[in-house]
């Protein structure tokens, strides 16, 4: 069985991280390799499988701005994995494909739009991740393009739609101090 980026190499090892629910895979080849948030795999039963689709509730999501790397001398002898995803994560299980788009609309606690994600309805487990940043159809009711301006702190509410199949999770999203938002 494949697992991501892992290698095929023999596993001598499984930890799930106590605060961030990864699952981190240590190789004999010395190395490791890690499942960003596996909440969802042990969350999913089998009434929740057998729904057309699901949308798994949403960790809270922190809004920061990362600085690049730095470039060293070991080049590309040295190897760094990808960081998660920056924003909210939307894990949502879909029962079986049907050809269908899968869409989450995230709104304000006030019920306004923030953002329209959009993706194909691929059989079993996909992650969808929201940058925090106001989708461009709806940009005109936040004052335009601003790629550095992120939505502010507070509740906001994802709507899973496929077909006739509706799902509603509250989530938070806490932006750090410093950083403008809209």
């Amino acid at each position: 069985m494949r697992l991501g980026d892992v290698p095929a190499v023999r596993v001598d090892d499984l930890h799930i991280h106590p605060r961030t629910n990864d699952l981190v895979i240590a190789t004999h080849g010395r190395s490791i390799g890690i499942i960003d948030d596996t909440r969802p795999l042990r969350e999913l039963t089998p009434e929740l499988a057998a729904q057309p689709a699901h949308l798994f509730p949403v960790a809270p999501a922190t809004g920061t701005y990362q600085l690049p790397g730095w470039v060293e001398w070991a080049g590309k002898a040295e190897f760094r994995g990808k960081n998660p995803p920056e924003g909210a994560v939307f894990t949502v299980w879909v029962k079986e494909f049907t050809g269908e788009e899968l869409k989450i609309a995230i709104t304000n606690a006030a019920g306004s739009p923030v953002a329209n994600l959009k993706s194909v309805a691929a059989q079993g487990l996909t992650r969808l991740n929201w940058d925090l940043l106001p989708t461009k159809d709806v940009l005109t009711q936040y004052g335009g393009v601003d790629p550095k301006r992120l939505v502010p702190s507070g509740d906001y509410t994802a709507e899973l739609t496929l077909g006739k199949t509706k799902v509603k999770q509250t989530f938070r999203v806490n932006v750090a101090e410093g950083i403008r938002t809209r």
